[in-house]
Formats: structure tokens, C-alpha cells, sequence
């Protein structure tokens, strides 16, 4: 988040007052204008600020959906009523008066099939684009979500647990850190000779 100088009247985000125009204000893109002293700073404040803002972007995106689909009905039922009138396994019939007209009709209702396919294809863009506008991520959701990792597994592993690690295969713990374990492996060359290793406790899993 930034000061600026506004540009532009309008509201503060978080508190509605008007901000007038050279006026200092605190402003970020997916959160908006907010006066000073009101911008957000924890996490989760910030969060939710950022989640109003997307979801008004994703109910637009599932509007365009919506309207995507129906030009999508609309071209294929004008598709399938033009082809219905050709009898099924009729030819073109090269050389006769009506060949040019023939293959005319059956590019236009092609075409519109074309179309159909084009807008589903525009519908599912815009519910896929607003299903990821649904869930704003903030700066340290994955350094969280790893946290709540390491204390899960805390649960479960002690010190002599044997643990399975993606890189170095099976190993015993022998020492519990704030965010790994020291683990002993056995080695993969000679087994009398194990090497140990501190790992990031999210990286195993007990067995």
C-alpha cells in the first residue's frame, strides 16, 4: 500500500468519508482508497478487503458466464435447426444449379456451431477466472498453511517416531526443532553408516 495524492473524489473503503481531490490518501489496487490512519494492516483486515474487492470482479465474471452461455444455446439451436432440414447423409451434388447455395447453407450453420463452441469456451474462462477471484491470497498464506503443518505432525511424532521422507527415505528422528526434526537416515550405500540431517518438519510424514 502507497500514499498518493487523489486524483479523483470518492470514499474512503473503510470509513466512507469523501476524499477530495490533491487530498493525501492511502491506496492499494485490490483493496481501494483509504483516508490515513484508515488504511488496513493485519492480515486478516487486509484480507477481507481484498476479498470484497475480487468478489465484485467475480460476480461480474460469472455474469459474462451467464450471458456466454445463452449466445451459446441461442447459435446452437440455430445450427441444429438449419442442419435439420438437410435430409441426414444428403451430399453436396457437384455440378447441379443448387451446389454454391447448398454449400453456403451448411458454412453458415457450421459457422454457428463454431460459435457455440467459441462462447462455452468464453463461459468456461470467465467461471474459471471468478472461482480464483473467490479465494485471495494474502502475503504468508503458504508460510501459514506450512506452519499449521509442523504443528500437526507435532502430534504425532516424538523423538524415535520413524518418519518417510520424499528425498531420503525412511529415517528415525532424533531431535525436535521449532520448524524441523533431526532425523537419522540410513544410508543408501552402507547401512552401518547412517547420516543424520535436519529437515523441514513439513517435508515427512509419519509411519
Amino acid at each position: 500500500m502507497r500514499q498518493i495524492s487523489v486524483k479523483y473524489e470518492g470514499p474512503c473503503a473503510k470509513c466512507g468519508a469523501t476524499l477530495e481531490v490533491g487530498e493525501p490518501a492511502m491506496y492499494e489496487k485490490s483493496m481501494g482508497l483509504f483516508c490515513i490512519g484508515c488504511e488496513p494492516t493485519n492480515t486478516e483486515e487486509i484480507r477481507t478487503f481484498r476479498q470484497a474487492k475480487a468478489d465484485r470482479k467475480a460476480d461480474r465474471r460469472e455474469k459474462w458466464a451467464e450471458s456466454a452461455e445463452r449466445k451459446s444455446i441461442q447459435y446452437n439451436r440455430e445450427s441444429q435447426k438449419m442442419m435439420s432440414v438437410i435430409p441426414m447423409g444428403q451430399p453436396i451434388l457437384i455440378g447441379h444449379h443448387s451446389e454454391k447455395r447448398d454449400r453456403n447453407y451448411r458454412q453458415r450453420a457450421w459457422d454457428k456451431m463454431e460459435k457455440a463452441v467459441e462462447f462455452t469456451d468464453k463461459a468456461q474462462y470467465h467461471r474459471d477466472k471468478a472461482e480464483n477471484l473467490r479465494n485471495v491470497r494474502v502475503a504468508g498464506d503458504a508460510e501459514r498453511r506450512r506452519q499449521a503443518k509442523r504443528e500437526h505432525l507435532d502430534t504425532l511424532i516424538s523423538k524415535g517416531s520413524m518418519v518417510h521422507d520424499a528425498v531420503f527415505g525412511i529415517g528415525e528422528v532424533i531431535g525436535i526443532y521449532k520448524k524441523s526434526y533431526r532425523i537419522k537416515f540410513t544410508s543408501k550405500v552402507n547401512a552401518d553408516e547412517p547420516y543424520i540431517i535436519a529437515r523441514d518438519k513439513s517435508y515427512v510424514r509419519p509411519i
